[in-house]
């Protein structure tokens, strides 16, 4: 088992080389999944609900009994449609985490997780060292590491939980799910993480 990286470490992810080619935001399917902290951060720089967002830059899919939204690719190019046709990302200052952690993954173990690095998922050369946390950009890494065991944590305990419904309470739940951590408005002028765990704490009542 490979020794996983905290965001203190060091990792060669960075490239100085990046000429924006843009093929790490092309032919991603609905494999770019957001997250509560995404929808809070897209919201409140884009000046909009997720329902403006919905059928032109967020897509919905189902994925083990829940509704996960993901940033759409356009039809005939299969490119996000947040990718400018310079090849650079016109919401990279508050970009998703998917898109933070390229060319970095995510694995989960014993109550915690770390990173990894993908290997040649960026074709670029002249990759050097960085501190993960910087890499990933957040202000406070801490919050944000938090947020991403706590939230993932609990989508696990709802794919258990709805694996063993019956598919109207299944679909019921997947929509309340929905409505609640991303349809529902976020106050974008106040702190995340007091709203997320508010929700968080009505979700866990509601399925107690």
């Amino acid at each position: 088992m490979n020794r996983l990286l905290s965001a203190n470490d060091l990792a060669r992810v960075s490239t100085r080389e990046c000429e924006g080619c843009g093929e790490c935001c092309r032919g991603m399917g609905d494999t770019i999944h957001l997250d509560p902290y995404d929808i809070y951060l897209l919201t409140k720089h884009l000046h909009c609900t997720v329902n403006d967002l919905m059928d032109t830059s967020i897509g919905l899919h189902v994925e083990d009994g829940l509704v996960i939204p993901h940033l759409l690719m356009t039809e005939k190019s299969s490119r996000c449609t947040f990718l400018g046709a310079d090849g650079r990302c016109r919401i990279h200052a508050f970009r998703p985490g998917f898109c933070r952690l390229f060319p970095l993954g995510r694995e989960y173990r014993d109550g915690t997780f770390g990173y990894f690095i993908v290997p040649e998922a960026c074709k670029k050369p002249g990759q050097v060292k960085v501190r993960i946390k910087n890499y990933l950009g957040y202000e406070d890494i801490v919050s944000y590491e938090r947020f991403t065991l706590t939230w993932h944590t609990f989508v696990r305990e709802m794919q258990t939980l709805l694996a063993r419904a019956e598919a109207d309470y299944r679909s019921q739940a997947a929509v309340y799910l929905l409505r609640l951590f991303y349809v529902k408005p976020y106050d974008t002028e106040a702190p995340f993480m007091p709203q997320f765990e508010a929700r968080l704490a009505d979700a866990r009542d509601t399925f107690s």
